[in-house]
């Protein structure tokens, strides 16, 4: 019998790809919020309807996936460019947070005793996570807040050996990072060490692992998935261009 895998945001570009690998080898659960369809052209996947930023939702949401699970993966995040005026800037700070921090936290809280014996509990972190960003405070601030729960939910599960980690991606190409233009995403690629951006199997690829008894002592990690793109300061790349 396949092991149960709940997916959040299964209709997302990292989501549904993550959600298309695994079906292959494990019973797919994936949540949408919007489009419901993206779940349903992939063959073998129950969808269920999600709003992070409601409690009742995810408590709604354990009630339908029925038995014990063997993994959560939470592929679903929001960023929003701040700067515009002040009220906007307060409201995209709360949703941002709301879905990407605190929909991991209650995710965990409420499905704590679904989650079986040696399971596994993934989020999506970001390079973002790392630096801060003048228009985007609250997406980097909401996954700096995922590498700190990672280990304390790693504490919290401890009981039941469930092995927490995150991933924390640089570029992916996405229909959400696509939207900032290939000539953008080359130049972003062209720094890289690998000179390319990452694509939805690269996370799809690492999750797998995570998921396998290979990585039965990675517990409380956040890894990164950047193809050595925060390997450098990129101020030196300035100095390069001069020499």
């Amino acid at each position: 019998m396949m092991k149960k895998v709940l997916i959040i945001g299964a209709s997302g570009g990292i989501g549904s790809k993550v959600a298309s690998i695994l079906s292959k080898d494990y019973t797919v659960i994936g949540t949408y919020f919007k489009h419901p369809e993206k779940i349903e052209a992939l063959p073998h996947i129950k969808s269920i309807h999600l709003d992070l930023q409601d409690k009742n939702s995810i408590k709604k949401l354990r009630d339908e996936i029925g038995d014990n699970i063997y993994a959560v993966i939470n592929c679903a995040g929001v960023v929003d460019f701040e700067g515009n005026d002040i009220e906007n800037d307060f409201a995209i700070w709360e949703k941002t947070i709301a879905i990407n921090l605190s929909g991991n936290y209650y995710v965990a809280k409420i499905l704590q005793d679904k989650l079986q014996e040696n399971g596994r509990f993934i989020m999506i972190s970001s390079t973002d996570s790392y630096f801060g960003g003048s228009i985007t405070a609250s997406y980097a601030a909401s996954k700096s807040g995922v590498n700190s729960l990672t280990k304390s939910l790693s504490l919290l599960f401890s009981d039941k050996k469930i092995r927490v980690n995150s991933i924390a991606p640089g570029w992916v190409l996405t229909p959400m990072t696509e939207a900032n233009g290939t000539e953008f995403l080359d130049k972003v690629a062209e720094i890289n060490p690998l000179k390319r951006n990452a694509i939805p199997e690269d996370v799809s690829k690492l999750i797998s692992f995570l998921l396998s008894d290979q990585a039965d002592y990675i517990n409380g990690q956040v890894i990164s998935l950047e193809g050595g793109y925060t390997n450098q300061d990129p101020t030196l790349l300035l100095e390069e261009e001069g020499k």
